[in-house]
């Protein structure tokens, strides 16, 4: 038996007469339906009912949650043949040494054909029998109501949209590719509203990247922003120099990048500007248009270092070591 326990409640006629009392305690057999409850109980006050059936909508739509939750990714979880966790370690440079500032760590699991699973237990990846990534499943907050995205492809399996669903009620464009007769990408379109972000691109005649266009729309300002990339390589089709401008502003930012065995070891950022906002002082430490970034590989290629420095491309700014963990 399973005891509920109620609380003393008078009615209007007759507050010292205890038949038109709530009982203190009502037994209820544990096999009784919850529905049960409404019959066995003698008439509650509108307010009473109204908070029982409260209760019991919410309790109701909790649990539904939690099993849902657990269904969905546990069908991705059970898919899982092998995992590799990433270890990022931050070092601020204080006072010519540098200091543990944070670890991160995050992890990637596999399936058995070797195709990314997910990312933290928390985004799911799908792929179809050719091995197309055709959906995405990601958690937002907590989890109990997962976003979806799907990816769609033309007859040429070209990735040509993909498909933001948050509900059955709310699904959004959330980008467009458009290719040319080449099959080479020309244009991305970002989001469906009427500020979309669009990057146009051009190629060579060895189908290598020479520009990037991006048109942007700046909320904070209200302003749209046009940036363009140019793209210069040397004879192993390394991406050597690039150089950015900012259309309408007196900005060129010139990237000088070098290799050892196709990876990408320096990379160095100046600019050209008369726009002192642009410009480090002799006080600071960090500026995103004055940089030099280095890059250190283990024996699998894998990134294990990146070293920041200073606008004079000397002194250290920030360094971030990388451990993997099978």
């Amino acid at each position: 038996m399973t005891e509920i326990q109620t609380i003393w409640t008078e009615r209007r006629t007759g507050g010292n007469n205890k038949q038109n009392q709530m009982p203190e305690k009502l037994y209820l057999d544990t096999k009784v339906e919850g529905w049960a409850l409404w019959f066995c109980l003698p008439p509650l006050p509108p307010i009473i009912m109204r908070i029982f059936f409260t209760i019991f909508i919410i309790s109701l739509i909790i649990g539904c949650s939690e099993k849902r939750t657990g269904d969905w990714r546990q069908e991705f979880i059970d898919q899982e043949k092998s995992r590799i966790v990433t270890i990022v370690r931050s070092y601020d440079f204080d006072s010519g040494k540098y200091v543990l500032t944070d670890i991160d760590s995050s992890f990637n699991t596999y399936n058995e054909k070797g195709q990314l699973l997910g990312i933290n237990n928390k985004s799911f990846c799908r792929y179809d029998s050719t091995g197309k990534l055709i959906e995405e499943v990601y958690c937002m907050r907590d989890c109990e109501n997962p976003e979806r995205k799907l990816y769609f492809y033309d007859n040429l399996d070209r990735l040509i949209r993909t498909v933001i669903v948050v509900s059955k009620d709310i699904v959004r464009i959330s980008k467009q590719y458009f290719y040319n007769n080449q099959n080479l990408l020309i244009k991305e379109v970002i989001g469906n509203d009427s500020t979309p972000m669009t990057i146009k691109y051009t190629y060579d005649s060895l189908s290598r990247k020479t520009t990037e266009t991006k048109h942007e729309f700046n909320d904070n300002v209200d302003k749209w922003f046009t940036y363009v990339d140019s793209l210069f390589y040397d004879k192993n089709s390394n991406a050597i120099l690039k150089k950015r401008r900012e259309i309408g502003l007196d900005v060129l930012t010139i990237s000088k990048l070098t290799y050892k065995d196709s990876l990408l070891v320096t990379r160095i950022d100046t600019t050209i500007t008369t726009i002192s906002t642009y410009l480090p002082t002799q006080t600071t430490i960090h500026a995103a248009h004055f940089f030099r970034e280095d890059y250190r590989y283990n024996s699998d290629n894998k990134l294990i270092e990146r070293t920041i420095t200073q606008p004079d491309y000397k002194t250290p700014y920030l360094k971030l070591t990388y451990e993997y963990k099978e």
